[in-house]
Parts: structure tokens; sequence; C-alpha cells
């Protein structure tokens, strides 16, 4: 299971020079597997119970074997009678809400807990607003996200078209708006990695394009990205599986032509979680539907039990 746990507080305080500083120190790993049973934030239903999908290929019995600590803590409670419509600007509008303060109400007593790192499957990519919401609620000095998805995400709401929740998740993260309560992020603490399909509003976030990636390899991209992320922050990483090519990956929710392979996803990863800052990891945009014999949910968890360290 990972071994024996320890004690270590994850923030604490010192004062080099007369000033508060804040540093992080390593606790040991417990992974608390948490299924998001509603797609209310994507454009499309009916791929509303796809973390079971992971649960049936093993990933808790992989992460185990492969010595990390995991508890399965279920599926967040989110009611079944959310909104379903098409009116603008937010499709579905207030369902994508209720369900982030369903994930941040799950997730905040875990994020008070030394060394517990939640792991998100089953969602779509607007889950980040309401895991952002409770680490910002949490104890954390700073926050930065890594969002490694083949889009950015950062459509702005309008109100003359109906958009998902998804497809605008970074333009709220990082803008004043009535969707959350926020505060909202710089766009400096976010990074958005591996897109292949640039901006639609012009954001200013940091990034680095699949192009970039592949030109400076998978190891030497993680360490720019998190070589410019403070020392003291705490970090979120959202996947989309669709920053993989849609022959590696076809079961993403919207898969794209070009992404990268399995292989370099999983040096990719493998890089950025090894970073003791890591708080919150979350898996986006699986569709299970498109996925009836499993092989590529697998292949997923085969990366994720990879990747996670203990």
């Amino acid at each position: 299971m990972g071994g024996p746990e320890r004690p270590p507080t994850p923030w604490r305080a010192s004062r080099p020079g007369g000033a508060v500083a804040l540093l992080y120190t390593r606790a040991v790993r417990r992974y608390h597997v948490l299924g998001v049973p509603l797609r209310t934030g994507s454009l499309y239903p009916g791929s509303e119970n796809d973390a079971q999908a992971y649960r049936d290929v093993g990933l808790v019995a992989r992460l185990q074997r492969a010595g990390r600590g995991v508890v399965d803590g279920g599926d967040v409670a989110i009611p079944s009678y959310l909104p379903h419509h098409a009116i603008p600007p937010i499709r579905s509008w207030p369902g994508p809400r209720i369900a982030w303060d369903c994930v941040g109400e799950r997730v905040a007593p875990l994020l008070a807990q030394p060394g517990a790192v939640p792991l998100l499957v089953g969602c779509d990519c607007s889950i980040v607003v309401g895991t952002t919401q409770a680490l910002l609620r949490s104890a954390v000095p700073d926050l930065h996200v890594i969002y490694v998805d083949g889009d950015f995400d950062d459509a702005a709401p309008q109100a003359g078209r109906c958009q998902s929740a998804a497809a605008t998740a970074v333009w709220l993260l990082t803008h004043d708006s009535p969707f959350w309560s926020g505060p909202p992020l710089r766009p400096a603490q976010v990074s958005i990695v591996g897109w292949s399909i640039p901006s639609a509003s012009g954001g200013q976030t940091r990034s680095m394009s699949l192009a970039e990636l592949r030109g400076c390899g998978a190891r030497e991209a993680a360490r720019r990205i998190l070589d410019a992320i403070p020392a003291t922050a705490a970090i979120l990483v959202h996947l989309d599986v669709d920053v993989l090519q849609k022959s590696e990956m076809p079961a993403a929710y919207f898969p794209h032509d070009d992404g990268l392979r399995l292989a370099e996803l999983a040096e990719l990863l493998q890089a950025i979680l090894a970073d003791p800052r890591i708080r919150l990891v979350e898996v986006s945009e699986y569709a299970s539907l498109r996925d009836l014999e499993q092989r590529h949910v697998a292949a997923l968890v085969d990366v994720l039990a990879g990747a996670l360290p203990a």
C-alpha cells in the first residue's frame, strides 16, 4: 500500500533573513481515487459513468501493485436532477457549478491531510474550476495549474452562443465572472501544455504547444514548466486525454488527429508528477462509450501507474 504513514506537515514557515518563506516538505503520498459521475460541463450527454471503466480495468489494484498508497473513495455525490439545456452562454447551467461545489466539498477534507492527493477520474474539463476553488480555500500559499490538453479551453462566455462549460474552463479560471466564486487566478498561474488548437481568446496564460514540447522533448518540457513555477506553489495537474493523438486515444471525448503518443505522455507525466508540490491530479474527457472493450482506458491506467510516484 505504499509503506507506513509519516506525519510531516506539507507546508511549514521559516524566517530566512527576517522574511517569512513557505517551504514545501515531502510527505508520503496517498492517492484518493474519486469518480465524478456526471459530465454536466460537456457538450453532449451520454458518458455519465466513465469512472467505472477505470475501476473495471483495476486502477486501484494497479497502483497498489506498483507500491503506491491508494484508497478508492468512491464517486462524488452529485445530484441526478441537474438541468440539461442549450441556453446561452453556458449549456446546462447551473449544473456545472453545482457539480464543482460538490467536488470541492468532497476534496476539501483530503486537502487538509498531509500527503493526501485526490485523483479524480471520469470528469470533464470544467471540473478544474471546482478543484481550483477547493485548493484556493485550503491552506496553500499559492496555486499553479498545469493544464495538459490538446486545446486551450479559454473560450469566453457569449450571450449569443451556447458553449459547454468545458470549453470555457481556462477563461473562467482567469477572469472575474458571476459563474464561480473565485478569486480568479492570474494568467501566469496557469500553464497550457501540449495544445495543437490555439487560444480562442488570445489569453495570456503560459503555454507550450505540441510542437514546442516535441522540439525539446518531454522531460525537458516538464523541467521548463516546473522551473517557471514558484517553489512555494501548490500544483494542480489537469490532464485531458485529447492531448493524445486520435490513433492512440480514439476514446477521447473530442479526439485530435495530432497529439502526443502514449509513450510521450508517460514520459511527460513521470517528470511532472514527481514534483513534491503536486496536490491534486485529475484525468478528464475519456469517453467510455467509445471504448466498449476498455482497451484504451487500460492504456491510460498503465500510464498513470507508471507516472504517479509514491
